[in-house]
């Protein structure tokens, strides 16, 4: 039992510094797809009238 909690102590470091990195890019991601979502949302044309049907 105490070569598992001195396992587990060894590697929780590790692991909540990957845990923690994991958590930043994934943030990350989704803050750029949010800012382009929200940028391709302003180029888009405003609706235009069809042109007058020609009698």
């Amino acid at each position: 039992m105490s070569d598992l909690l001195v396992l587990l102590r060894e590697t929780l470091p590790e692991f909540l510094g990957s845990l923690a990195a994991a958590v930043v890019t994934t943030a990350a991601a989704t803050a750029l797809r949010t800012a382009r979502t929200a940028r391709l949302r302003r180029r888009e044309p405003a609706p235009t009238e069809p042109p007058p049907a020609q009698e």
